[in-house]
């Protein structure tokens, strides 16, 4: 009897211990062990970030697949102009699973050079693919107009263009200049402005007072794209006026240039008619966009203005004031019409430019011989 109660006392210590052990919750490997003996894989989502789909001229497809282990996912893509990203797609979710599910997300504003990766939360963390780059055999480019009529002294130039590829829509373009005589570096002019959903732009440039090379480049892209060059001549301001002599056809021609231009050759300049073959001074032209690995910062000269003028008299512009220079001539005028003066000036800060048309009368005895050539 004495011998079964020690044996009993011993048993119960025992018993106790495995209740406990039995009442403990499982280890973590032991419950990892068991999650998984019930089919499942628990842990974060593995992300896997994939090619650039579909391109549209405004967005791209973004590509990529996700192991969800077994919790619902929650993923997006993230992209930028640098590995920091900045911008990222709507959050899509994932339903539970195992299996590894392809995704893909719409970006809008996607450039070449443009940094992008998938991420991917569940339950039990996150996961980031690896850092891709979006590279395209198509590289956005920056059109512009051919060709520019000078800008007036004071006037405003306006320079209007169009960003053409992916992510054209929305995006960031400034624009640069460098001042005559060009050697300083480019320098931006204001501030940057969005083109719109087509990638347009126009940029204003009031008060210009010299001859100014401009270009357009992106903003925000790891290689900023860059437009031709634009060599845009500020004109000379050029006023003409008509003085009667109160003899037929006998007048003054006179006015200023500005700024003083002194020594440099004024042109009395009749429209010209159908089939003169005569031109107008090479002066007088539109600047061209230049290519700047071609030219080397040389400007290219385009057609000359239209309509052209035939050159009927000329002087030279004198002294006048600090500020302003003055020219004056007595022409006897045999062929009635729209005249203008025209100022040629040299290679400089500034370009040639010439004054709003006046009409200018013939006596009538002039018009009689005309009318017996013709005849003739």
């Amino acid at each position: 009897m004495r011998s079964f109660e020690i044996r009993r006392r011993a048993v119960l210590p025992i018993l106790a211990l495995a209740s406990v052990a039995l009442m403990a919750p499982l280890a973590p490997q032991a419950a990892a062990k068991s999650r998984s003996n019930s089919g499942s894989t628990p842990g974060p989502p593995r992300a896997f970030t994939g090619d650039v789909g579909h391109v549209t001229g405004n967005s791209a497809v973004l590509e990529g697949s996700i192991e969800p282990h077994t919790f619902a996912t929650t993923y997006y893509f993230q992209y930028g102009s640098t590995a920091a990203y900045g911008a990222q797609t709507t959050a899509a979710n994932l339903p539970a699973g195992t299996t590894t599910v392809k995704v893909s997300q719409t970006a809008t504003g996607l450039l070449p050079g443009y940094h992008y990766r998938l991420v991917a939360t569940n339950a039990d963390g996150m996961s980031v693919g690896h850092d891709r780059i979006f590279t395209s055999k198509k590289k956005p480019t920056i059109t512009l107009p051919k060709v520019f009529a000078p800008t007036p002294l004071g006037g405003t130039f306006t320079l209007s263009g169009t960003l053409t590829g992916v992510g054209n829509a929305n995006h960031e373009v400034v624009l640069q200049a460098t001042p005559y005589p060009y050697s300083g570096a480019y320098t931006n002019v204001g501030s940057p402005i969005l083109t719109d959903a087509t990638g347009k732009f126009t940029f204003h440039v009031s008060n210009m007072t010299t001859n100014t090379k401009f270009r357009v480049a992106t903003v925000g892209t790891a290689a900023p794209v860059y437009s031709f060059i634009v060599p845009e001549q500020v004109s000379v301001h050029v006023v003409l006026k008509v003085r009667s002599s109160g003899h037929p056809g006998l007048v003054r021609l006179y006015g200023t240039v500005t700024p003083a231009e002194v020594g440099a050759h004024v042109f009395f300049q009749l429209e010209k008619p159908a089939g003169a073959a005569e031109k107008a001074p090479k002066t007088e032209q539109f600047t061209k966009l230049e290519n700047p690995k071609k030219n080397h910062g040389k400007s290219e000269m385009a057609e000359e203005l239209h309509p052209t003028f035939l050159t009927k008299f000329n002087t030279i512009v004198k002294r006048g004031t600090k500020a302003i220079s003055r020219f004056s001539a007595v022409v006897n005028v045999t062929d009635a019409g729209h005249y203008r003066a025209f100022v040629s000036v040299r290679p400089g800060p500034l370009a040639s430019g010439h004054s709003v048309s006046v009409v200018l009368h013939a006596p009538p005895s002039s018009n009689k011989k005309k009318s017996k050539k013709k005849r003739k």
